[in-house]
């Protein structure tokens, strides 16, 4: 490796043994039918095709005829403008080979919770519109998960676990990456969830920090890790090694609960409530809040689960585990920027089907993201998760608080100058100010005078509270010095990531069932009110839609908060209609409501002096 070269870092023997030393351990959800895959075997079963500008395809190597090799001298001649795919499988299934894909037996299976039963009818509605967008913008065939599997399966790669390990060094960490790679990403098709993409590449990254206690090897130690994840970015994808939410085998390797089909990282396991709110429904979704928390105030402090488009991502770690302890073991490949399949492939690895919202598109490889440039990821491991700006070592946190500690003084030291200079100033022109007749010509009294007094007055002002800020922060820093504080394990959280499914998740089936009918029903009469043409078909729509929420409150144990928040619509909505027609009447209806308000406000008022 090129680090060997770098003073103070280990050598390319000791690098593969830090690499063995920290590789996680994966457990993933059951029913899961992907796992972490050989490349060489990947590329050697696949075709590889090229996408002219114009959108033509034309397929340049055939299944069974590819290699590593081959595949790095296409990408480097490939014409400007052009785009390579790796295919993995011709196509989807048959009908007939689908059919028996789904009836056998020993397919692994998910027995899933009800993602519907956590958001409202709003949600459920746009998921429908969304899902139903995927018949006119790119989405992944459908069947095409069945052939991947069935292909998959009878590999070499369904038994022999690769990762692909990267390291490089900044800030004084050394940044061990775990790369995986699987021949399918079937979230959507096998798990429901948000989308589904040929091939996926996913992450876990180790930063070690220089030590020279009992636990490290060769002068190293984790400091913190982070998985690639779905949601988090920055400071929230990295944990700290002691982080009671991460958990280790053998103290050295870190733990992933994998999502099923996703395969994105989770440090606790569990289902979690992904609410999808793509950019063009963002405002909707605002404004359907704000309608909510104005018609039914007891909701504004809630969550907004009842919105967006909602999927669980299952992370339950309950299915099978790869890793050391696990009795399936890894088989470790080092890559760094000039392994040939690294560099040159810029191509995607899987199918791409232009997807504008990007996610039923095939990946690129660690190295690049889909245009062609380098992944933050790959080039700055530390600042992609935030580590730039925390030092490695406590000898390089005193450097820091050091060096800021001078900065600060001297800070502090020029705005002491400013300020004693401006008093002189502020002195002579308060004597201009003063000699002047009250009685003068405006311009012969020197109004400018005035004016540059109380311009000099606000600078002063602005320097003395900047001086106050410079001695607080000096204070700190010193006490800092003489006494570092120990930050808690979640104190750089800004989002603490929880499984958040199950403890709300309903156990009646009715309500389940429900949550996965209703939404036909409204629709079912709709259509036949539309169909049967009667004049009164929006009011009855809007009947029906009370008399769903109303099972679905019922089945959830929330009738008489929802009783409640009709009263208030009605309420809100007759008195409308009177200020519109009659707007004496509506005025006397908001008279009624404003004396019962004040009068359960005074008798609560009265009963508390009791």
């Amino acid at each position: 490796m090129d680090l060997a070269e770098l003073a103070g870092l280990p050598t390319d023997g000791d690098i593969e043994a830090l690499v063995r030393r920290y590789e996680p351990v994966i457990r993933y959800t059951e029913g899961e039918l992907f796992f972490p895959t050989d490349i060489g075997d990947y590329v050697e079963r696949s075709a590889l095709w090229l996408r002219r500008p114009g959108g033509e395809r034309e397929m340049l190597v055939d299944h069974g005829d590819l290699s590593i090799d081959e595949l790095c001298r296409r990408s480097r001649s490939v014409p400007v403008g052009t785009a390579l795919e790796l295919r993995y499988v011709p196509g989807p299934l048959s009908r007939a080979d689908l059919r028996r894909w789904r009836r056998d037996p020993g397919r692994p299976r998910l027995r899933g919770s009800s993602r519907f039963a956590a958001v409202g009818l709003l949600g459920r509605i746009i998921d429908s519109l969304f899902r139903l967008s995927l018949i006119v913008r790119g989405s992944v065939p459908g069947g095409l998960t069945a052939a991947m599997h069935a292909a998959y399966r009878d590999s070499p790669s369904a038994t022999k676990f690769s990762y692909y390990a990267h390291v490089s060094s900044a800030g004084g960490y050394l940044a061990i990456q775990y790369w995986f790679f699987y021949a399918m990403n079937d979230w959507r098709s096998t798990f429901a969830g948000v989308n589904d993409h040929e091939a996926d590449w996913e992450q876990v990254t180790v930063y070690l920090a220089p030590d020279a206690g009992t636990d490290s090897a060769d002068g190293w130690s984790a400091a913190w890790i982070a998985f690639s994840s779905h949601d988090e970015t920055g400071d929230d994808l990295r944990r700290r090694h002691d982080d009671p939410d991460v958990s280790w085998v053998g103290r050295t390797h870190p733990v992933v609960n994998a999502g099923a089909g996703s395969h994105s990282g989770a440090y606790l396991a569990g289902e979690y409530l992904v609410t999808v709110e793509p950019p063009a429904l963002r405002r909707t979704f605002a404004a359907a809040q704000r309608i909510r928390s104005t018609l039914f105030p007891w909701t504004a402090g809630r969550s907004r689960a009842g919105v967006g488009l909602p999927y669980i991502d299952y992370k339950r770690g309950d299915g099978a585990a790869i890793g050391p302890g696990t009795g399936r073991d890894w088989s470790p490949v080092l890559i760094d920027a000039d392994t040939p399949w690294v560099r040159d492939f810029r191509g995607l690895w899987g199918l791409d089907t232009q997807d504008p919202f990007g996610g039923e598109r095939a990946p690129a490889g660690p190295r690049y993201e889909r245009t062609g440039s380098i992944r933050p990821s790959w080039s700055d491991p530390v600042a992609w998760a935030g580590l730039d700006k925390v030092p490695a070592t406590e000898a390089a946190r005193l450097q820091a608080v050091a060096a800021q500690l001078a900065a600060v003084r001297d800070r502090e030291a020029a705005l002491t100058n400013d300020i004693t200079a401006g008093e002189v100033l502020s002195q002579q022109l308060a004597a201009a100010v003063a000699a002047l007749p009250p009685n003068a010509d405006a311009v012969a009294a020197g109004v400018g005078a005035r004016g540059r007094l109380a311009e000099h007055d606000r600078l002063m002002a602005a320097l003395r509270a900047d001086r106050r800020a410079a001695v607080i922060e000096r204070e700190h820093l010193q006490e800092r010095q003489l006494h570092p504080l120990r930050a808690e394990p979640h104190d750089h959280l800004r989002h603490r990531r929880l499984p958040d499914v199950a403890p709300a998740r309903p156990v009646g089936m009715a309500l389940r069932f429900w949550t996965e009918a209703s939404l036909a029903v409204l629709l079912a009469i709709l259509g036949l009110m539309l169909i049967v043409g009667q004049s009164n078909a929006w009011i009855a729509l809007f009947a029906a839609t009370l008399a769903v929420c109303a099972v679905e409150a019922l089945l959830r144990r929330r009738l008489a908060l929802f009783l409640l928040g009709v009263a208030v619509l009605v309420i809100v909505v007759g008195t409308t209609v009177l200020l519109v027609r009659n707007l004496r009447a509506g005025l006397g209806v908001l008279a009624l409501i404003a004396a019962a308000m004040v009068m359960v406000t005074n008798l609560r008022s009265y009963l508390a002096r009791r």
